[in-house]
């Protein structure tokens, strides 16, 4: 067991901070975390010990574990889940500490609430006294750690930070009518859409079928590998089961998600063939479109476009508030919405050698350099909705 106790620290209103390097340990915080993320974190899915654990188990078996924890009297009250890698900028090697996540995570956060940025701050302090060159947070949103708070933290420690918007997240808000919402797309996307649904209706018409539950574990499973298998996403090796990780990672996780009732997959099928899914993760009133895939061998009939219209017009008729699209802007996402989340990365520099070097080449010379090159002058991509005003330009 290798959990290093901390001492209270002044400033920290007995807080107590732990430093967890190995699995066993932190398998063995399960408990406390979950009832930590149900009381602080409405127990979100994606902050859940079960969520951690899976995610390092396949994408980071043998990376060394820093997790920091923060307890008071009455037990566990934030965390930091961490790993330590090597990372390099700039050709400088930097030792670096970066959350447990990655290409697969959804959302990420340092789980602290607001009003205990004074944990935030001896989270911080413990891994700048570890001489680590790098904290490096990613996909973050804009809620929290606050910019503000972090900037005056790394002004008052001397620490250099870089904060830079990474990618825009879109979803529609699912409040009023879905018609109304519809009426607010673009022409020729609504045009887009009826051909579709003519067109596949008049090759038969289509069923919806939802999996949700432990019992529709097996079923559901068998078929998204059948779609899967002949989906471009699986021909090129990027699909839900593709490869060694995915194949051991997202089985697991959808496992848990309907047992646990806050997943759903949805398969359209044609004549009784599968031809197209969505695995959905719900947490409150905000649903999230996790993965989606399609068989080629209906690519003509586009099931997987039919199939995104009918989930949209579903969240319409629930109490959903919020259609989460996540991921990245991609042109074929915001013909659906004009709305956007930002997702940021922060990286905060410590005092080191190292640190300072790599900050002065890759943010300093470099961005002197990035700006030059802009000056060609590249059109940004506008957004269908555009015209409107309420799409945030990109930065």
């Amino acid at each position: 067991m290798r959990v290093m106790p901390g001492e209270c620290e002044s400033g920290l209103m007995n807080l107590r901070i732990d430093l967890v390097q190995d699995f066993p340990s932190f398998q063995a915080l399960a408990p406390e975390w979950d009832r930590m993320v149900a009381e602080q974190f409405a127990d979100h899915p994606f902050f859940r010990h079960f969520w951690f654990t899976n995610y390092y188990r396949v994408y980071f078996p043998e990376t060394p574990l820093l997790v920091l924890t923060g307890h008071d009297a009455n037990g566990l009250v934030g965390a930091l889940p961490a790993v330590q890698v090597r990372r390099t900028l700039a050709g400088i090697p930097l030792r670096t500490v970066k959350l447990l996540a990655g290409d697969h995570s959804p959302i990420n956060r340092v789980l602290v609430t607001a009003d205990h940025q004074d944990l935030l701050a001896g989270f911080m302090n413990r891994l700048i006294e570890r001489k680590i060159d790098l904290i490096y947070l990613e996909d973050i949103p804009e809620l929290f750690p606050d910019r503000a708070w972090m900037e005056r933290f790394c002004r008052e420690q001397r620490l250099q930070l870089e904060i830079r918007q990474i990618r825009r997240s879109p979803y529609i808000p699912t409040s009023g009518s879905f018609e109304d919402y519809r009426k607010g797309l673009t022409k020729k996307f609504r045009e887009i859409q009826n051909n579709r649904l003519n067109k596949i209706q008049r090759a038969g018409g289509f069923d919806i079928t939802v999996y949700a539950g432990a019992d529709d574990i097996d079923q559901a499973m068998d078929t998204m590998r059948h779609i899967a298998a002949h989906s471009w996403q699986g021909k090129e090796g990027s699909g839900l089961f593709s490869g060694e990780k995915n194949a051991a990672f997202y089985p697991v996780f959808i496992g848990h998600a309907l047992a646990h009732g806050y997943g759903r997959v949805f398969v359209l099928s044609l004549d009784h063939r599968p031809a197209a899914f969505e695995f959905h993760v719900t947490h409150g009133r905000t649903e999230y479109c996790l993965k989606a895939e399609y068989s080629q061998e209906f690519a003509h009939l586009s099931p997987g476009a039919v199939l995104d219209l009918e989930l949209v017009r579903r969240a319409f008729d629930s109490d959903i508030e919020t259609y989460d699209l996540m991921g990245y802007a991609d042109p074929y996402k915001i013909r659906w919405t004009e709305h956007f989340t930002p997702y940021y990365r922060y990286f905060i520099f410590n005092r080191t050698t190292a640190a300072r070097a790599a900050h002065l080449v890759y943010f300093r010379l470099g961005d002197h350099l990035r700006a030059m090159k802009r000056k060609n002058h590249h059109p940004i991509f506008q957004s269908p909705h555009s015209n409107s005003g309420k799409t945030p330009a990109l930065r």
